[in-house]
C-alpha cells in the first residue's frame, strides 16, 4: 500500500527558506526564485527524507502544479507519468510536439493509465533526453503559456545562464539568461499561477541580469543548522542517548544532510551477529555501538577541506596560554573573553579581534592558544581569490555559508593586508565587491558570540578603513618584540616547555644573558632555543664544555646566541611598531613607552617613521 504524501506546504518542520518561497509567492506577484547555497542536499522533514527534487515535487503535490524538471546534464524529466502526460498534453495543444499531438488524438476512450503511460512514453521519446538550453528552455516555455499552472525547476541553473561580460559569453549563454529575464517580467506567466525554480550552488555563477532582477525571489538554503541535524540523526541513528545525540549534533556542524548520512554509515561499526555459543540471553544484546568521535571529526574535517577545494583549514589546536611565553595583559585580556564565550555571555564577546604588531611577535601562535582556551572549533581562511570571472565571489560565498553552517567558530586570517587588503577598482571592482560582502558579514548582529574572527596583519594601514571599525573588529590587540630580559625568559621558558627539551638555566645567570637582546621577537627567541638544543644534540659543545650535559644549559644558549643572525630591517620594524600604537583600542594593552603617548605625537612619529622606510 503507497503512503500518502504528507500535505508539506503546511508542515511543521517546513525548512524556513521553503516557508519564505511559499508566503512570497502566494502574497507577491514573484513568480520566479533563484535558490542558492546548499540546494543539493538531502531535507529532512515531516518524518521523511527527501532529495531536493523529491522535495520540490512533494511541496507542489497540493496545489496539483504540473512539475517539470530540466538539468543541462541530464535533460527535462518528470515526477512521474502522470505529470509527463500533463506535458505532453499542453505541448499538443501548443503545437510543440507533433508526435503528442498525434498520440492524444489516437488515445481517445482508451483507459486513463494506459493513456498517461503511452503519451509519457512519447515524451520521453521525443523530448526526455533533450539537454541543449535553447531547445529545453523553449519547451518550458510553451508549459507556461498553456492553460496548465506549471511549476517549472531548473537544476545547475548557472549552466544554463552563467554570469559573465556580454563580450565572454556565447551566444547561447547571452540569450538563455534573456530568455529567463523575460519570463520573470511577464505578467501572463505569472496570472497563470505559474512557478519558476532556478536552483544554483553558488550565486555569482548565475546572469547578474537574472540574480539583481527585483521581480526575482533570491533564496539563500543553508547548511543545516543544530535544530535539523538533531532531528535527522534521531531519525537515522536508533538507540542514541540525549547525550550522545547533543554530542553528535555538535561534531557535524557544518556538514550537509547528506555527507552525514555517509559519514555516520561509515563510521559506525556494523551489528555483529549473534554468536551461537553464547549461552546467555543478555550477552546477545549489546546496545547501541560507541560511536568514533575522534573517527567522525577527522572524516569532518577531510570532507569540509575537500568542499571548500583548500579554501578553509580546519584547526584543532592543541595548545593554550600555558606555552605562550610573556604578554601576560593581551592573554589576561583573551583569557576574559573566552570566559564570556564559554558561559554563553554573547553581549561581551566581540564581534571580531585585530591582532597587530612586525613579524615574528607571536600573533598566529596566539590566535590558536585562543582557539583552545575558549572551546571553539576554528578554521583559517586561505586563499580564496581565483583569476576567473565570477570565482572569488563564488568561492567566498562557498566559505561564508560553511562559518555559517559551523555555527560557534573562530575564523582566523592570516596576513590580513594581503588575503583581504583594502577596497580598489583595478580589478573591475572584484575587491570592492569581496570587501563589502565581508563586512556585511561580519556585522551581522546574530553572530556576536558564534562566529569570530580573528585577523593578522603587520601593515594595517593596508586594511579597509571601515573594516576596522568597531562592530567588526571591536578589539585591536597591538603586539611587540618583549620588552625586557624578564618577558625574553618567559618566552624562552614557553618554548623548551612547548617543545618539551629539557632545561637547566639559572636565572641569574640566562637574564644577564637576555639583557642586552633589544627588538628579539618572540620567533628569534624559539629559533635560538631550538639552535642550542640541535648543539646539544649534535655535540657542538660550548668552549670551555667537555661533557656533554643532558639538558640545555646556558653556555648553549650563549653559543647560540652568538652564532644566530636575526633578520633585522629596523626601520620597518619600527613603523610596524607605531601603527600597532595606533590601531590599539585599549591603553593597557600597549607597553609602558608608549601608554601614556600624545595623538599628535605619535601622528607625528608614524610621518616621520613611513618617510625613513620609503627612502630606506
Amino acid at each position: 500500500m503507497a503512503t500518502a504524501t504528507p500535505d508539506l506546504p503546511r508542515a511543521a518542520d517546513l525548512p524556513p527558506w521553503m516557508g519564505a518561497l511559499r508566503d512570497r509567492f502566494l502574497k507577491t506577484d514573484t513568480s520566479q526564485f533563484v535558490l542558492h547555497g546548499n540546494v543539493h542536499d538531502l531535507s529532512y522533514c515531516a518524518g521523511r527524507i527527501w532529495s531536493m527534487p523529491q522535495f520540490l515535487d512533494a511541496f507542489f503535490a497540493p496545489s496539483d502544479k504540473l512539475v517539470v524538471h530540466y538539468d543541462p546534464g541530464r535533460g527535462i524529466w518528470f515526477p512521474d507519468d502522470r505529470h509527463a502526460a500533463r506535458a505532453g498534453a499542453a505541448w499538443a495543444a501548443t503545437g510543440f510536439l507533433k508526435g503528442a499531438t498525434a498520440a492524444t488524438g489516437t488515445l481517445r476512450g482508451t483507459g486513463e493509465g494506459a493513456a498517461q503511460r503511452v503519451l509519457a512514453r512519447q515524451v520521453y521519446a521525443e523530448l526526455g533526453m533533450e539537454r541543449n538550453p535553447a531547445v529545453a528552455l523553449a519547451a518550458l516555455e510553451h508549459l507556461l503559456i498553456s492553460s496548465v499552472p506549471t511549476a517549472v525547476v531548473v537544476h545547475y541553473a548557472e549552466l544554463v545562464a552563467p554570469d559573465g561580460s556580454s563580450a565572454s559569453l556565447g551566444f547561447d549563454d547571452r540569450t538563455a539568461a534573456a530568455q529567463i529575464h523575460r519570463w520573470s517580467l511577464s505578467d501572463d506567466f505569472a496570472k497563470g499561477d505559474n512557478l519558476v525554480l532556478l536552483l544554483t550552488s553558488a550565486l555569482p555563477d548565475l546572469a547578474r541580469r537574472i540574480t539583481r532582477n527585483p521581480r526575482v525571489g533570491v533564496l539563500h538554503v543553508p547548511l543545516p543548522g543544530p535544530l535539523e541535524r538533531a532531528r535527522f540523526l534521531a531519525h537515522t541513528q536508533a538507540g542514541l542517548t540525549p547525550e550522545r545525540g547533543e554530542k553528535l549534533t555538535r561534531v557535524t556542524a557544518g556538514l550537509q544532510l547528506r555527507q552525514i548520512q555517509d559519514l555516520m554509515g561509515a563510521a559506525v561499526p556494523d551489528v555483529v551477529a549473534a554468536d551461537a555459543a553464547l549461552s546467555d540471553p543478555r550477552q546477545l544484546f549489546k546496545g547501541p555501538a560507541d560511536l568514533p568521535m575522534d573517527a567522525i571529526a577527522a572524516r569532518k574535517k577531510s570532507i569540509l577541506e575537500q568542499e571548500c577545494h583548500g579554501l578553509i583549514e580546519v584547526l584543532h589546536p592543541d595548545h593554550g596560554f600555558d606555552v605562550v611565553g610573556g604578554m601576560e595583559p593581551i592573554k589576561e585580556a583573551l583569557t576574559r573573553i573566552a570566559g564570556h564565550v564559554r558561559a554563553g555571555r554573547t553581549k561581551q564577546v566581540p564581534m571580531g579581534i585585530l591582532l597587530v604588531g612586525p613579524m615574528g611577535t607571536g600573533k598566529s601562535f596566539l590566535a590558536e592558544a585562543f582557539a583552545k582556551e575558549s572551546g571553539l572549533a576554528a578554521v583559517r581562511l586561505k586563499n580564496f581569490r581565483d583569476k576567473w570571472v565570477g570565482s572569488t565571489e563564488a568561492n567566498l560565498e562557498k566559505v561564508l555559508d560553511v562559518i555559517e553552517g559551523l555555527g560557534e567558530i573562530l575564523v582566523i586570517v592570516d596576513e590580513g593586508d594581503r588575503s583581504i587588503g583594502g577596497a580598489g577598482d583595478s580589478d573591475g571592482g572584484v575587491n570592492s565587491r569581496v570587501i563589502a560582502r565581508l563586512k556585511e558579514f561580519m556585522s551581522e548582529p546574530s553572530h556576536r558570540g558564534r562566529i569570530i574572527f580573528v585577523m593578522m596583519t603587520n601593515r594595517p594601514d593596508k586594511l579597509d578603513v571601515d573594516m576596522k571599525r568597531p562592530g567588526r573588529f571591536d578589539l585591536k590587540i597591538p603586539f611587540f618584540a618583549p620588552q625586557n630580559a624578564g618577558e625574553r625568559l618567559s618566552i624562552l621558558k614557553a618554548v623548551f616547555r612547548r617543545h618539551r627539551i629539557d632545561a637547566d638555566l639559572p636565572e641569574a645567570d640566562i637574564l644577564a644573558l637576555l639583557e642586552s637582546l633589544d627588538g628579539y621577537a618572540a620567533a628569534d627567541l624559539e629559533a635560538v632555543a631550538l639552535l642550542a638544543y640541535d648543539d646539544l644534540q649534535s655535540g657542538i659543545l660550548p668552549e670551555g664544555v667537555t661533557t656533554a650535559p643532558e639538558k640545555v644549559t646556558v653556555p648553549f644558549v650563549a653559543q647560540a646566541l652568538r652564532d644566530f643572525m636575526p633578520t633585522r630591517e629596523a626601520d620597518m620594524i619600527h613603523y610596524m611598531e607605531l601603527l600597532a600604537v595606533a590601531e590599539a583600542s585599549n591603553r593597557r594593552l600597549l607597553p609602558p613607552r608608549y601608554r601614556n603617548i600624545d595623538v599628535a605625537e605619535l601622528n607625528g612619529e608614524l610621518r616621520r617613521a613611513a618617510e625613513k622606510t620609503r627612502r630606506s
